[in-house]
């Protein structure tokens, strides 16, 4: 179910409700990137046992750069905190290959095709439309700008 990226943050699909006391073993930080409409377990409920980012990306989109920035924050804190961090959508490629990405750029310094590569051994369809393509192709030139990938 879940696919690390680095040996702190993991991504994958969304959890069904038997499947969340398994994930609860391995992680106590989860980005959860459904809209309300799409959750299959109960969020409270995982809020009273872990810390939980709500950042919801309708199916199909794209973050804008600013919530991409504030999930990115958010994993680092969490990291730094020792915490291990799973990120879900829906089917666990497009909203949350993303993150998984650009969590790999910014952590990690590497250019978006080095990451999106690394993503895509883990699982093939992550990121999965032009949008999501073109938020992570901003995020790469901003993390450029800030000297945190080396051109």
């Amino acid at each position: 179910m879940e696919r690390f990226v680095d040996d702190n943050v993991a991504f994958g699909r969304m959890p069904y409700e038997d499947e969340v006391d398994y994930l609860l073993e391995k992680f106590n930080a989860f980005v959860v990137l459904v809209e309300d409409f799409e959750l299959v377990y109960d969020l409270n409920k995982l809020r009273q046992r872990a810390e939980v980012l709500h950042s919801p990306i309708p199916d199909f989109t794209a973050p804008s750069l600013e919530q991409l920035m504030e999930i990115i924050e958010w994993i680092e804190e969490k990291v730094r905190e020792g915490k291990k961090v799973y990120i879900h959508c829906y089917g666990g490629s497009g909203r949350s290959g993303t993150i998984a990405t650009a969590w790999l750029m910014y952590s990690q310094g590497i250019p978006l095709r080095e990451a999106l590569r690394r993503v895509r051994l883990l699982k093939p369809s992550a990121v999965e439309t032009e949008d999501q393509m073109k938020i992570l192709e901003e995020f790469e030139e901003f993390l450029k700008k800030a000297g945190i990938i080396r051109s």
